[in-house]
């Protein structure tokens, strides 16, 4: 099995920008104050953890990933500030889950298993309305050969 890192996030980065949702989305993380049009989502590819492996056994690779989402929910002063960041975050776990027929999200069979782990950094704009949140996505890979992404 050859995975390219490359193909594992573009497909995460699929997964997470739901049609209709966000008004700008990348792979190339912009700061808050850059992005005229929001809802926006950036995935970024932050680490990677090469899991022990005994001989003859294949690797396996932990990719590390951050879902970044901008609200400006907070500009509202009859809303809570946090309500459609709280939605949007919704959004990217349900994205996350797997299928009825499946135990795991595998991104199409590239992954053994995505998941969110760790803890969701939240800035739900009460100051000045720019809602921010950062969601931690790792992502086992079974074996990594081939070019790397």
């Amino acid at each position: 099995m050859t995975i390219a890192r490359e193909t594992v996030m573009q497909a995460l980065f699929d997964l997470l920008n739901t049609p209709g949702t966000y008004k700008t989305s990348s792979r190339r993380l912009k700061f808050w104050q850059d992005v005229a049009a929001q809802p926006a989502l950036f995935v970024r590819h932050v680490g990677d953890e090469v899991m022990p492996r005994a001989t003859r056994m294949p690797g396996k690779l932990v990719i590390e990933a951050e879902a970044w989402v901008y609200s400006k929910g907070g500009t509202d002063p009859d809303v809570a500030p946090e309500t459609s960041l709280n939605l949007l975050l919704d959004g990217i776990e349900a994205a996350i889950q797997p299928a009825p027929a499946q135990e795991v999200q595998t991104l199409g069979g590239l992954v053994t298993h995505c998941w969110i782990e760790g803890k969701i950094e939240l800035h739900p704009g009460d100051i000045g309305g720019q809602a921010i949140a950062v969601v931690p996505i790792r992502m086992l890979v079974p074996t990594l050969r081939g070019p790397a992404g």
